[in-house]
């Protein structure tokens, strides 16, 4: 179970679609008449299902017609709404849906002709960007009435993206759907399965200036990238055995997981886990990296963590499918399931566990996939001076930084030597294969075992700096080379497969037959030149003013920042004299879910207002894409290093 920082898209639990349809009635038929006449009421709202695999949480959905008339509806926990009515509007009608999709803010787009099923997904947001060759939030944002693209357009890209999912939509059996009228319900069958399935992106491609598609296989393999004008590269390849039923996955984490965090104390939370007999007789986990958990005291521990966390009565939200292998060993079908924990405003994001389906048995809860603890990520940081004027002073000051991130257990639990040395690679140009140098080579020195303190794990890192796995992408001082070449990997990404190869060894010098593991990376960062314009976490300018006056003699300090519909927040940390560990951190406290104000308790405080000082925002993006914005002062000194 991944407690941290981790990885789509998020949510509550199972949603039930809601359709809209045609009602009948049947007149009385007078004496003359032969035989009854039968007329046909057209429908006169909207209803639908918002899914992303799983329900968005406390979403909301704006209907927007021809002439720019909005009316609004809230979807249930399950993701169905209904009851928009379309009296009086004009079609066609632009729709977006808003809220949480794996604890993270965000917003998907549809486009439908008429009233009756409107639905909302990742497959109807891809459909609406490719039509209109752009950001489908910008088309529903504008104050003047924009119109959606042609039904015509839309047809042309749909059948683009169903010649591309062919295999997955035959194996849940669907044949003839349209992605944004045809009711379903999500319960990891037909429809739901294939957003289950698959991994769904937008971005703008630098190359033509238009949106793309990036869809990526998470039960099967492939990838697919796209635009308005281009057909696809290729066509996802359903898994052998995609066709298995799914729906245990979610009665683990519903019936079992779920039904016993929501108990009023541990011992009730422990027995309900335990009867519920979801856990397989291979469960392995380290819970904080060196708590070891097996099948017997998993009920107990995970329980205690809960409590700890006082979070016993609430419940699982979002499960969601972030990727399985049902290939590498025939005795078994794996798939890694993101949820968070949530009681009312607090919650515990980003916990992620892998569930396995063995012959003959049911899904049972697996732990860890493997024994190898790898996370791949990426993140990106704008740092900004808060105590000189607005102006060329200031702007010359505002850094950007882009990186992947690599976190590599030393530790495998097979031998004593563990891991020592690792190498991630990237697919090759058409996909069949992998570059031969690699993008990162980690090691694990002595020197680093050394340095580690007795509670700490060991992991890989870069350069032979202890603990540092970032590695750069071009930054604001790398110039314009660095960012070029950062912004060719991230269109690699898109373009190859968001996978990368991990080859682990045993020896610092990388020699002997490696131990493979493939893993996908959480989050891209954006090219170089559109960060500047990035939706940052912004703070507000009267905690700015105070952040400048702030001289530690206070015992806290409260920060404010406008609401953001791309990055929610997660962290708030107060750093001092340039660093953020130890006595350099003044203070840290994890963001409430939808605030955008907190207060940060001090531990360490500044010495005076001229003191250097920085408050860091810290977010993530429906994509998992860390993000870091940084507001430092020091006094209105030229250099604030």
């Amino acid at each position: 179970m991944r407690f941290g920082s981790a990885t789509a898209a998020a949510v509550s639990l199972l949603l039930a679609g809601c359709g809209g349809g045609s009602t009948s009635g049947t007149t009385t038929p007078v004496a003359a008449a032969p035989a009854p006449v039968i007329t046909s009421t057209a429908p006169t709202s909207l209803a639908g299902t918002i899914a992303v695999g799983a329900p968005m949480l406390n979403a909301t959905v704006t209907v927007k017609d021809a002439n720019g008339v909005i009316r609004t509806a809230t979807a249930a926990a399950n993701g169905s709404y209904s009851g928009i009515s379309t009296d009086g509007l004009v079609g066609p009608f632009q729709l977006q849906a808003c809220g949480l999709v794996d604890a993270n803010y965000t917003c998907f787009y549809s486009v439908v002709a008429q009233a009756g099923v409107a639905n909302v997904t990742p497959l109807t947001n891809a459909t609406v960007a490719l039509a209109l060759g752009s950001d489908p939030a910008a088309m529903f944002a504008a104050t003047a009435p924009v119109a959606a693209p042609s039904a015509a357009d839309l047809d042309a890209q749909k059948a683009k993206l169903k010649a591309a999912l062919a295999d997955l939509l035959a194996k849940a059996g669907i044949t003839g759907s349209d992605f944004a009228t045809t009711a379903f319900t999500a319960d990891r069958t037909g429809m739901d399965k294939v957003l289950d399935s698959v991994k769904i992106s937008t971005g703008t491609d630098g190359a033509t200036s238009k949106s793309f598609v990036q869809m990526e296989g998470i039960i099967g393999s492939g990838n697919v990238f796209l635009n308005k004008d281009a057909a696809a590269t290729s066509a996802l390849t359903a898994a052998t055995g995609a066709d298995v039923d799914l729906k245990g996955i979610s009665a683990i984490f519903v019936d079992g997981l779920s039904f016993a965090i929501a108990a009023p104390d541990q011992a009730t939370c422990t027995s309900r886990m335990t009867a519920a007999n979801i856990f397989d007789d291979s469960f392995s986990l380290n819970l904080g990296g060196n708590v070891p958990v097996s099948k017997a005291t998993a009920p107990a521990i995970i329980c205690q963590f809960v409590g700890m966390s006082d979070l016993l009565g609430g419940g699982v939200a979002n499960p969601i499918l972030r990727d399985c292998d049902f290939t590498t060993d025939a005795s078994r079908k794996v798939c890694t399931v993101g949820f968070n924990i949530v009681k009312g405003e607090a919650g515990f994001d980003g916990a992620e566990l892998a569930v396995v389906l063995r012959p003959g048995a049911d899904w049972k809860l697996l732990g860890r996939d493997s024994v190898y603890d790898i996370h791949v990520g990426a993140a990106i940081q704008r740092t900004s001076r808060v105590d000189l004027a607005a102006g060329a002073a200031a702007d010359a000051q505002t850094s950007y930084t882009r990186a992947l991130t690599f976190d590599i257990s030393a530790n495998n639990g097979v031998s004593a030597t563990g891991i020592r040395a690792a190498k991630v690679f990237q697919r090759n140009l058409d996909g069949s294969g992998w570059e031969a140098t690699p993008l990162v080579t980690l090691t694990l020195t002595d020197a680093c075992i050394a340095a580690l303190q007795t509670n700490e794990t060991a992991r890989l890192s870069t350069g032979g700096s202890c603990g540092s796995s970032w590695v750069s992408l071009g930054d604001s001082g790398a110039g314009a080379t660095a960012a070029a070449a950062g912004d060719q990997l991230i269109d690699n990404f898109y373009k190859r497969g968001r996978k990368v190869k991990v080859e682990l060894y045993a020896s610092l010098a990388a020699t002997g037959t490696p131990v493979v593991i493939e893993k996908r990376i959480d989050g891209i960062p954006p090219k170089f030149a559109s960060l500047a314009t990035f939706p940052w976490m912004e703070m507000d300018a009267a905690t700015r003013t105070a952040l400048t006056a702030y001289d530690g003699v206070a015992a806290t300090f409260p920060v404010a920042w406008t609401p953001n519909r791309t990055v929610s927040g997660k962290d708030l940390t107060f750093c001092l004299a340039g660093g953020c560990d130890g006595a350099s951190r003044g203070g840290h406290d994890e963001i409430v879910n939808g605030h955008s104000g907190q207060t940060i308790t001090m531990h360490n405080k500044p010495a005076n207002a001229a003191a250097y000082k920085m408050v860091g925002i810290y977010g993530r993006n429906v994509d998992q894409l860390g993000v870091s914005t940084n507001y430092v002062s020091c006094g209105g000194l030229a250099s604030c290093n």
